[in-house]
């Protein structure tokens, strides 16, 4: 996205522009170091590669004191972050539904919200009030799902695209052991999500970061690949470099899917998926967030 553009569209989020000057560090509209300068060269490859976005994710992690409250920021929470109090609740009638988690297990998950200073909310949990970011609910959620469609045990590699600050892997890795973590996402929110689970000193040497916007043919097989939408929010050369280096190498997957790449980019329709990728059925998403919303899964 050009220079000029990002800055146009901070204005218009009332986003001050002394950050965003800073972050990318122009000179007569000319990008003259690292990141910075390949966020404002590169083209659109996803409906969050927008500009600002990356923009904030790098000035999270790059900066102590929006690191502190990076999951409270407007822009952001346009990303992540949003998930409501009342779709909290629905992921929780769910999970307890199906048999819920113990305690121990709760205090896990709540981890996920010692850094960002995130939104909470009250949910009454095992008959005690617990205050949760209603996103950590929801990846708790899809914790349960690959628990109940796959045998967990068998599942030591996992490919996630579109990673966030990195909440979701961090659940999955610290409850089911897994032994390497690969994140895909753009490289400013890949240093995001490095500063966070950082400080995670038990489970931070299982992940392995890898630019969405460079991604090379190589060997690596994936006993799992997931995506909570980012996938079918990607432009479809994207998606095909996905297909082709992660999800037909994955054994097993599970790809909450929307539209809006479909309707709104060139992106694959479900139908098109389901033929492309070996195996691949659809379950409806639990609870339903958007009516063509679904669930791919292969290898159950």
């Amino acid at each position: 996205m050009h220079v000029s553009s990002i800055r146009r569209r901070g204005k218009e989020h009332g986003y001050k522009m002394s950050i965003l000057e800073k972050l990318l560090n122009q000179k007569d509209g000319q990008a003259d170091i690292g990141r910075q300068g390949d966020l404002a060269k590169r083209e659109q490859t996803s409906l969050s590669d927008n500009g600002l976005y990356p923009a904030v994710c790098l000035q999270a992690a790059r900066e102590e004191k929006y690191f502190r409250k990076f999951r409270r920021n407007e822009i952001y929470n346009q990303i992540l972050e949003h998930v409501s109090k009342e779709d909290g609740d629905k992921y929780l009638n769910i999970i307890n539904q199906r048999g819920g988690f113990d305690a121990e297990e709760w205090n896990n998950f709540a981890d996920n919200d010692l850094y960002g200073k995130p939104e909470r909310a009250v949910f009454s949990i095992n008959g005690k009030n617990r205050k949760l970011s209603p996103t950590t609910v929801r990846y708790a959620k899809v914790l349960q799902d690959i628990m109940g469609l796959f045998d967990v045990k068998n599942i030591s590699s996992v490919a996630e695209i579109g990673v966030g600050y990195g909440g979701e892997g961090r659940i999955l890795t610290s409850h089911l052991g897994i032994e390497k973590y690969f994140l895909f996402d753009l490289p400013e929110v890949l240093e995001l999500a490095g500063k966070y689970l950082g400080k995670y000193e038990t489970i931070k040497d299982k992940f392995v970061f890898v630019d969405g916007t460079n991604i090379r043919e190589n060997d690596q097989t994936y006993d799992l690949a997931i995506s909570n939408y980012a996938f079918s929010e990607l432009i479809r050369a994207v998606q095909d470099v996905y297909l082709n280096q992660v999800i037909k190498k994955a054994k097993r997957g599970y790809i909450t899917w929307n539209a809006m790449s479909h309707d709104k980019l060139d992106g694959y329709g479900v139908e098109e998926l389901l033929e492309i990728i070996p195996g691949a059925h659809t379950i409806p998403e639990e609870p339903l967030t958007a009516p063509k919303n679904c669930i791919i899964i292969w290898g159950d």
